[in-house]
């Protein structure tokens, strides 16, 4: 299957982890605007385009325009209406797996003292995950407080139809946490379905990166649980019991594939 949209942009940033520099951004960004983009210039938010343009992505990130001046990327998200600045907090922010994030180091919200960029990955409660391009010279995956956050633009990325998204069994799924949570460490039964678990319950912050390597252990049964306590809070689900104990069933399975628009649960 083809990936596309949201997660096809961060499997693009991905792709540039531990990139140095001097760098290949920086000689493709040259190469398609001119010598002012010279040396060792800042690629932050070159490696935004680089990714948007890999992945499929350039006119939803950056609106046909390739950007190395964050200021700029960040006025055109708020000219489209796609942009929030950071005032709410994280959590009332709603900032997303997906989001282009702007930082101004000084702490304020203003688009015209923005420092940097990246694209989140995930939300650990009052804890954005990113991964950003030129952060101390390499590329990287980072944890960010609210005071650097300036703001974020969230791209109109293009939905993959339900048809075609991947399927996960939820008799693989209930299979999986019984042998792996009994087995050793790092053992995994149906691995390929399990990652797809693990990337959405990332994604809604309740898993670490480290976690999620398709065994369905004892740390993705407590992201589980825990997602599975605030879905049921925030929808007025009102589950007790099996309902919440971290291990899936196909009203959570589903509800959770659809929320984060990562998988079909199927039985």
């Amino acid at each position: 299957m083809t990936t596309i949209g949201l997660e096809a942009m961060v499997s693009s940033m991905e792709k540039l982890l531990g990139l140095g520099e001097p760098n290949k951004v920086q000689d493709w960004f040259r190469q398609r605007n001119g010598n002012a983009y010279a040396g060792n210039f800042p690629w932050c938010d070159a490696s935004i385009t680089w990714a948007a343009v890999d992945s499929g992505n350039y006119n939803e990130v950056c609106f046909g325009t390739d950007y190395a001046y964050t200021v700029a990327h960040a006025a055109r998200f708020q000219a489209a209406g796609e942009w929030t600045p950071m005032v709410n907090g994280i959590q009332g922010s709603g900032i997303r797996r997906g989001d282009i994030v702007f930082f101004d180091w000084a702490g304020s919200s203003s688009i015209g003292a923005i420092d940097h960029v990246g694209i989140v990955t995930g939300v650990s409660g009052d804890t954005v995950l990113t991964i950003e391009g030129n952060t101390a010279n390499v590329c990287a995956r980072r944890a960010r407080a609210v005071h650097d956050i300036a703001g974020f633009g969230r791209p109109k990325y293009k939905t993959p139809p339900a048809n075609v998204l991947p399927a996960v069994s939820l008799k693989h799924v209930v299979a999986a946490q019984k042998a792996d949570i009994a087995g050793a460490q790092g053992s995994a039964l149906h691995r390929a379905e399990g990652l797809l678990v693990e990337r959405a319950l990332n994604a809604k912050g309740y898993l670490a990166a480290r976690w999620v390597d398709g065994s369905l252990g004892t740390m993705t049964r407590d992201a589980y649980s825990a997602w599975q306590k605030a879905y049921s809070a925030k929808h007025n689900l009102h589950w007790t019991g099996a309902d919440l104990n971290g291990y899936a069933g196909m009203t959570s399975l589903k509800a959770l594939g659809l929320e984060t628009g990562l998988f079909k649960a199927t039985a």
